[in-house]
């Protein structure tokens, strides 16, 4: 049963969206102290005031370099509705779906710790460099290490999840023998053939404001990847270009199934959880 004390406000936004945020924001969450005024709970378990304002002040930073003060009285129901779609889809989801991992039995390894914490190692340029966000977060280490067990938890969780759902919905599974369409080829094609031919005009410029290295690279890139160099070998590009359509369709259709086998998953989980909303 999901109960709130006060009316919510706004659309929930995609849980898709939040999750492409999470490699920065998870640095965001903090743990708070303990006992202190809660936002909300899901199934008896606290989500503090504190974290959630931690999460929030970095989206509310965002809007500002964008011009817009989320803190203004013009921007109130603005801010009302965002509220409610981080502590859903940041907060809420994620607590539900860590329950249920916990609930299959699942145990999150040290192997599995070290290659999350390692992924936000690459993605903040190093160590140093990943204190530096943590500081400026008010994060200590141990509460990055527990964001990442419930990243982990949430993450090994849902990719279970799925395999399982199509598993079971073998007619959900994507087609991946797409028809591409001749006009889209030819259209990408052209477009292939003029950035190609633009780059070796570059060349030919000898422009000392574009280093010739870098326009060498890309021009052979193109050939390798598309078959250009000498000759005409436009069926050869074709088949690559149709190829590479197909393949990003594909993935753009599977995407889009697991988002809403996700979705339906958590909303299912939300109808059947005891969760009270205090915002």
């Amino acid at each position: 049963m999901y109960r709130e004390r006060t009316k919510k406000s706004g659309h929930p936004v995609s849980f898709a969206y939040f999750v492409a945020m999470v490699l920065v924001l998870v640095l965001l969450g903090g743990c708070g102290d303990a006992r202190t005024q809660i936002v909300a709970e899901v199934n008896g378990e606290e989500i503090t005031r504190a974290e959630f304002s931690q999460v929030m002040d970095r989206y509310k930073a965002q809007y500002l370099m964008q011009g817009i003060d989320l803190d203004s009285e013009d921007k109130a129901d603005t801010l009302k509705e965002l509220e409610h779609q981080v502590l859903n889809a940041y907060f809420i989801y994620a607590v539900l779906l860590k329950q249920e991992a916990e609930k299959e039995g699942m145990v999150v390894t040290e192997a599995q710790i070290e290659e999350r914490y390692q992924e936000y190692l690459d993605a903040f340029g190093g160590e140093e460099e990943l204190k530096e966000q943590l500081k400026a977060s008010g994060m200590s280490p141990e509460d990055l290490d527990k964001e990442i067990v419930r990243d982990v938890y949430v993450s090994s969780y849902l990719e279970m999840y799925k395999k399982q759902y199509l598993e079971q919905h073998p007619e959900e599974r994507i087609d991946e023998d797409i028809e591409v369409s001749v006009d889209d080829v030819e259209a990408r094609y052209e477009q292939l053939i003029d950035y190609y031919e633009g780059l070796k005009e570059m060349l030919e410029q000898d422009d000392p404001g574009v280093p010739a290295s870098q326009l060498e690279e890309q021009v052979r890139q193109l050939q390798e990847q598309y078959g250009l160099s000498g000759g005409n070998n436009s069926q050869q590009a074709k088949l690559q270009i149709e190829e590479e359509i197909r393949r990003n369709q594909v993935t753009q259709e599977r995407q889009d199934k697991e988002n809403r086998i996700v979705m339906q998953h958590i909303e299912e989980l939300k109808t059947a959880a005891d969760i009270v909303v205090y915002l």
